[in-house]
């Protein structure tokens, strides 16, 4: 009872204060423990009635409510991303972050028709913003597919507080090709040009300056067959940095950061195994012909057109919808997009930033950038007519999971989706490998079934809603929902059988991050431990470790058996790790993944997997494992 009150009061308090809370009371040494006491608090204590539960944690007083119980699921996951980012542990922040604005796309589509929801889902969204923007301590922002995100917001802030003395004024140029679209460079163009080439945006920018030789060989051939302008493609650019996972605020995802809906519409397939709108491919395609759409409205309002200045206000359309230029239009009486001032401000600052990337990579030199172009993608397809794995395919081709999610980043679990009648899967595969044998390899493969890839069924009981069903088979609400498809239109029935992914999207999505600069582990403490002699053996600091485990910082007290979590580099783990260990036969239980066991037994993943040669961290029920440990 105690546990309940006390976790709705920080859920319901701003940023600082959760945040001092965590540090301050070292609420508990994992949060997936408060996770577990939470949910078992919620469904096991008979002292709270339904009156108060509603109160605490403000939830309506019907039942089976799914926006609400994913807002709640939702809000346990922004407690693991703080608890883990305040613990300095970059991968599960990571995971979790990503979980949380992921689920912030089915929060939104569920609060459409209720004001109330509408306010709690915000509330949630700018929480997590906030913090995301301002007070994360261990995130990669260069790296993580939300680094787009935080870079259009400092890119909205700098423009904000800009003042007139700031701006460059310049004598306005256009440049008109046939073919392209309008070239110009005036004050805004030029002010995006500055910031771009500034100590701000510098690295960022040359991130993608690096990706784009190799994006402009994939997608400006499509650009060409669709017969739109090539500079088309720096949309893609200004929009994910050519990062076919970026994901937004708003949950646009993919390198053109299309939103499910007009993706749906535009032919992008989105579920449980796969999301189209980040196949760099099918995404162009959909991109170009979207952008041929909102050009044909204005070629209407403005047929007299000749030097191709309409794309201008598609690409406005584009950033905040062709019926927002459409009433700026009638409004202002202009079809030119640089008298359409009432724009929203990012709209108004959205083809600037086009024309900005676009003459910067056109004489990177001149704007101090040095490119240093990444590596062509190039590739063959194999038809793949069978339900596989990434790690059955890395097998037989000889290409790593983590390549062959690089070549097909739309795959979203390492898992091929069944494919009915005669239909197949196009996988890409590196060009520069051999692929002799693969053919004869593939026909020996067996289709994966649901049992190994531990997909369970589990038939609706009545009085079950998601909540349980997650809690009973540890998953999120959101990996259930969109495996089977479940709205807030098309809820649960006695009697329904549902498909329960077993191994979720955060296992998977940490077995891609590269984690090769630190690894995890853990200590147990023994006797006669202190903290200083743990953190000099190791390398590392007191100050860290109290950090890294959720200890006070006045506390220096720690227990015999307790594990400790420690960060490493690969190099010292293996220098100072030369104690004997013993050998023993685990076998994999329900529920069971490699975080965990690693866990029990206070080893790293990574051990477990080279002492098992797996490729990968999926496992399956019943699998053998060897762990040597020294506990």
């Amino acid at each position: 009872m105690i546990l309940i009150l006390f976790f709705s009061f920080i859920l319901s308090q701003d940023i600082d204060s959760l945040v001092t809370g965590i540090e301050k009371d070292s609420i508990l040494e994992t949060s997936s423990i408060i996770q577990s006491q939470l949910k078992d608090s919620l469904i096991k204590d008979d002292s709270l009635d339904t009156l108060d539960f509603n109160k605490a944690f403000f939830i309506p007083s019907k039942s089976n409510d799914i926006f609400y119980e994913q807002l709640m699921e939702s809000k346990l996951t922004f407690a693991d991303a703080i608890t883990y980012d305040i613990a300095l542990d970059t991968t599960e922040a990571e995971v979790q972050f990503l979980s949380l604005f992921s689920s912030f796309e089915f929060l939104d589509s569920l609060s459409l028709d209720d004001e109330y929801k509408r306010i709690e889902y915000n509330m949630i969204l700018n929480a997590s913003i906030d913090y995301y923007q301002n007070k994360s301590v261990s995130i990669n922002r260069l790296e993580s597919p939300l680094s787009m995100a935080l870079f259009k917001e400092k890119l909205q802030a700098y423009f904000y507080k800009q003042e007139l003395e700031d701006v460059e004024f310049v004598d306005e140029t256009v440049e008109f090709i046939d073919g392209h679209i309008p070239i110009t460079f005036n004050s805004k163009v030029a002010t995006n040009v500055k910031y771009f080439s500034s100590n701000g945006a510098k690295k960022g920018v040359q991130m993608w300056l690096n990706r784009i030789n190799k994006f402009k060989k994939i997608m400006l051939p499509i650009l060409e067959e669709e017969g739109v302008p090539p500079e088309i493609f720096y949309i893609s650019v200004i929009e994910s940095g050519l990062n076919p996972v970026a994901l937004s605020y708003a949950q646009a995802l993919g390198p053109w950061q299309f939103i499910a809906s007009t993706g749906k519409v535009y032919g992008l397939e989105k579920n449980w195994f796969i999301d189209e709108r980040m196949d760099f491919v099918k995404s162009t395609y959909a991109a170009a012909r979207y952008l041929k759409d909102l050009k044909a409205i204005f070629d209407k309002v403005n047929p007299e057109d000749l030097n191709g200045e309409n794309w201008y206000l598609a690409f406005a359309a584009y950033n905040c919808g062709a019926g927002r230029v459409l009433k700026e239009i009638k409004r202002s009486n202009s079809t030119n997009f640089w008298d359409l001032n009432r724009l929203p401000g990012q709209t108004r600052n959205y083809v600037p930033k086009i024309l900005a990337i676009f003459l910067i990579n056109k004489n990177p030199e001149k704007y101090g950038f040095t490119i240093n172009s990444e590596p062509d993608m190039t590739w063959i397809t194999k038809n793949i007519d069978k339900q596989l794995s990434f790690n059955q395919i890395s097998e037989i081709a000889n290409v790593s999971p983590k390549t062959l999610q690089i070549y097909n980043p739309e795959i979203k679990r390492g898992i091929i989706q069944p494919k009915k009648d005669s239909s197949y899967y196009q996988l890409r595969l590196p060009a520069n490998k051999n692929y002799d044998d693969f053919d004869s390899l593939y026909a020996l493969l067996n289709e994966e079934t649901t049992r190994s890839l531990l997909i369970v069924e589990h038939t609706v009981k009545r009085g079950e809603n998601l909540s349980l069903i997650s809690k009973r088979y540890k998953v999120k609400i959101q990996d259930i929902t969109s495996m089977n498809r479940i709205s807030a239109k098309k809820y649960l029935q006695p009697g329904q059988k549902l498909q329960i992914p077993t191994q979720g999207y955060d296992e998977y999505v940490k077995s891609l991050i590269n984690t090769s600069n630190t690894t995890k582990i853990y200590h147990t403490v023994r006797t006669g431990d202190t903290l200083s002699e743990i953190a000099s053996k190791y390398r590392t600091s007191i100050k860290k470790i109290k950090k890294w485990n959720g200890i006070r910082e006045n506390d220096n007290v720690i227990y015999v058996g307790k594990k400790l979590i420690i960060f490493i580099s690969a190099n010292e783990y293996e220098k100072i790790n030369t104690n004997v260990k013993k050998t023993i036969n685990y076998k994999v239980r329900y529920g069971d993944s490699l975080s965990k066991i690693s866990y029990k037994f206070g080893v790293r993943i990574t051990d477990i997997r080279k002492w098992n040669n797996l490729k990968s961290d999926l496992i399956k029920v019943g699998q053998d494992l060897v762990i040597k440990t020294k506990n």
